[in-house]
């Protein structure tokens, strides 16, 4: 096959062995079966500890606890998938630079890895909107929050892109984290201040999303020039 004939998701499926639409859902799942283990340990530790279940479901529903729980498993799915690379020092690195379209391969499994990490924070967002709407765990400000954190996470891929173009990967490694995590916090702390109104995420979302276009190529264009022959 050649490899201007290959799909992103066959490109996806040489590097990982899931294809993009498994692989995505793989993501999403995971994320949201971790948010919502997440609220349940958050109810039944205390219960464990002799707290009364209702009394702790009250303190902590429609508070900032549940919209930052949210943020950071959204965050932590969107770090670990983030950091994956395959420079050539690791190992497969050597073998993948020989697969089928060499570099053209691993630019459409890093475009395919993207849009599954989009559709994936789609997902869990989406999963904290419906639960909100069940009345399950109500967030501070419902869906407004949902929109809030979505849009600021979505301009955290963005940045963790141009973070890759940093030669030092301690510093990589160290500052990803953060800057995921306080670009989620901003849409945990924002609707509070602008009382939930959802303009200022919407236009934030809408940029969002040619900001990671770009520095998606920036980062795939530097990738090859410093690390793909090296």
């Amino acid at each position: 096959m050649k490899s201007n004939s290959l799909t992103l998701s066959q490109a996806h499926k040489i590097y990982t062995g899931n294809s993009m639409g498994l692989y995505t859902l793989k993501l999403s799942v995971g994320g949201v079966l971790m948010y919502l283990a997440t609220l349940l340990t958050m109810v039944l530790l205390p219960a464990l500890d002799g707290g009364n279940i209702t009394t702790v479901w009250s303190d902590y529903n429609a508070s900032a606890i549940t919209n930052t729980f949210l943020t950071m498993d959204a965050g932590i799915v969107l770090m670990i998938t983030g950091l994956i690379h395959y420079d050539k020092q690791l190992p497969g690195g050597k073998y993948f630079r020989t697969v089928n379209g060499g570099f053209d391969t691993y630019r459409k499994m890093k475009n395919a890895s993207l849009i599954a990490r989009v559709i994936t924070l789609i997902s869990i967002m989406g999963a904290g909107a419906i639960i909100d709407r069940l009345g399950l765990f109500k967030l501070a400000f419902g869906t407004s929050d949902v929109i809030y954190i979505g849009a600021f996470l979505l301009i955290s891929i963005g940045l963790v892109n141009f973070m890759n173009l940093i030669r030092n990967p301690v510093v990589i490694g160290l500052s990803t984290p953060f800057i995921i995590f306080a670009a989620g916090l901003l849409g945990v702390i924002l609707p509070n201040i602008l009382d939930g109104k959802i303009y200022f995420a919407l236009a934030v979302a809408v940029i969002a999303v040619p900001f990671i276009v770009i520095s998606q190529k920036v980062m795939l264009n530097d990738y090859k020039k410093r690390k793909w022959s090296k």
